[in-house]
């Protein structure tokens, strides 16, 4: 279960650069709750996915390409699934703010 040498390194790794990107991902498109906040979250977020697979873990560029896509993927669908869900719903998270009486 728990493996030892380069086998629990590498998971740490892994662990690592998503934890980075998926954090970048979050603040970028908290700090500015916009569509262009969106694309520019996710482009920093496979940068550093892309940079981090490449150089640090040493996988292949075709590798770290479908591994950062199918992580934008992801991502991309969530966002939209949970948009729709939380519009359907008439909740709009960036515009409800507390309003007065």
């Amino acid at each position: 279960m728990f493996s030892d040498g380069a086998e629990s390194r590498a998971r740490w790794q892994i662990f690592t650069v998503a934890l980075v990107a998926t954090v970048l991902l979050n603040g970028i498109s908290q700090s500015n709750p916009t569509l262009l906040g969106l694309v520019t979250a996710c482009l920093v977020a496979a940068a550093v996915s892309l940079g981090g697979l490449i150089f640090w873990i040493r996988v292949t560029r075709l590798q770290a390409v479908k591994i950062t896509a199918s992580y934008i993927g992801f991502v991309l669908a969530y966002s939209t699934v949970i948009d729709l869900i939380f519009g359907a719903l008439g909740y709009t998270p960036h515009n409800n703010r507390s309003r007065g009486p």
